[in-house]
Formats: structure tokens, C-alpha cells, sequence
């Protein structure tokens, strides 16, 4: 059995990988209180939240027609 990805598919898995890691890559703001953790804006973190959980779909959706 073969499995095709789409080119569209293709793009949507680098976005979020792309755009995942300009988030938590992109001169990171150490936490005063915690300085092994990483600050970094709520707004990216939860556009990077969206992007995984479309990246993840698209995988369990590949990997759905493999059975």
C-alpha cells in the first residue's frame, strides 16, 4: 500500500516546524525565577500551540491511511 502527501500537506508539517522553532529559537528571554526556563510571548506560544496540533492531525491523518 502507498500513502501520498500532497505538497500542501508537505508545507503545513514545515510551517509548523518553521514557525515552532523561530518561537522558542528567537533570542529566548531567560525567567528571572526560574533561569532554566524560557520566556517567550503568549501570543507566539499560542499561535506555535495551533501549529503543532495541525502538524500532529496531519501525521495521525497520514499515518490513518497506512492501516
Amino acid at each position: 500500500m502507498t500513502t501520498t502527501i500532497t505538497k500542501e500537506q508537505l508545507d503545513q508539517l514545515w510551517n509548523a516546524i518553521e514557525y515552532t522553532r523561530g518561537t522558542i529559537g528567537h533570542l529566548p528571554q531567560q525567567s528571572i525565577e526560574k533561569p532554566d526556563w524560557v520566556l517567550i510571548h503568549k501570543g507566539r506560544a499560542h499561535q506555535s500551540r495551533a501549529f503543532l496540533t495541525q502538524a500532529k492531525d496531519l501525521v495521525n491523518q497520514l499515518k490513518g491511511e497506512l492501516k
